[in-house]
């Protein structure tokens, strides 16, 4: 094996089947993998029912959270093809989520339980800890039945977010770069904590990313770039094969499966360029502390 400098900050995903209520096929990464106080988990929901593990009851944890449910119709990328039921606060108001959500829960904000009433198609759940270890602790909720969350007025109105995507097209990223990979683009941000991911559907190669494609850039917060397959019978498989290129030194790296590049804050990375699919997949950036931080920031000469 070829020994480079900053191989170490890109890691390949292993998955296995959680067991019923939970990911059929599903990854953690933990702080340790991450080598950072956060947690990502992810994998494909495959059947209805209720989601996690008995006793079925609300959680609560010391650390904020964002749960994703994506859809893996590439070319609608709203679509989630399953209704789910969420119970959100100590209220148990209850959220009704059809189609491609992120749902923000600030520390300290019971959530759950969550049940899958109907599936059409398979999906795929994420979460996002803002702690090392996914651990949450039960609580006991009143046995009154909780309220429908109203269309404008329910209190966690605003921790639920009903994604809307930007459908990426020629020219996508300004005068400099022409390409598109006939996809959309979503954002997510925090409620009452800072946060902030983006994730897309990639359809067509080659593909080059940003406004200035053949040079690295910099900014002075953490990101995570997931690279992650949109075929839930086999999430173990990209499709896809991406040039990474990472510090001022422009390190080459080939990204063929499933798999995350860790950048530091400060760190130089990029260009990031597809050369060829066989299938759609999916490209996550997660910055679980948001844009905050203090450094250089922009493209290097």
């Amino acid at each position: 094996m070829v020994k480079t400098k900053f191989g170490h900050l890109i890691k390949e995903f292993s998955f296995k089947d959680y067991g019923p209520g939970l990911f059929r096929q599903g990854t953690e990464m933990n702080g340790k993998f991450l080598g950072y106080d956060v947690n990502i988990r992810y994998g494909a929901y495959w059947a209805a029912g209720k989601m996690g593990k008995a006793p079925y009851q609300a959680d609560v944890h010391d650390f904020d959270q964002v749960l994703i449910f994506m859809g893996l119709d590439t070319y609608d990328m709203g679509y989630l093809g399953a209704e789910i039921e969420l119970t959100m606060g100590e209220e148990k108001e209850t959220h009704m989520i059809t189609t491609a959500t992120a749902v923000a829960i600030p520390k300290g904000t019971p959530h759950g339980p969550a049940n899958i009433l109907r599936m059409d198609d398979r999906f795929i759940y994420m979460t996002v800890s803002l702690a090392p270890e996914l651990k949450g602790k039960p609580v006991k909720l009143s046995d009154k039945p909780g309220k429908r969350a109203d269309f404008m007025r329910s209190k966690y109105r605003e921790n639920v977010q009903h994604l809307a995507f930007t459908r990426n097209g020629p020219w996508h990223y300004g005068p400099l770069n022409q390409d598109t990979h006939e996809g959309a683009i979503t954002d997510i941000h925090g409620k009452d904590f800072d946060f902030h991911m983006s994730y897309e559907s990639m359809n067509k190669a080659p593909y080059r990313f940003g406004p200035v494609p053949d040079k690295p850039h910099v900014h002075p917060y953490t990101e995570f770039l997931l690279f992650m397959g949109a075929d839930p019978d086999d999430s173990s498989v990209l499709g896809a094969e991406v040039e990474m290129y990472m510090g001022k030194e422009m390190e080459k790296h080939v990204i063929t499966k499933p798999a995350v590049a860790i950048q530091p804050a400060g760190h130089s990375h990029c260009p990031l360029i597809v050369n060829n699919q066989d299938r759609p997949w999916i490209f996550a950036v997660v910055r679980p502390w948001g844009h905050t931080g203090k450094g250089p920031r922009g493209y290097v000469k």
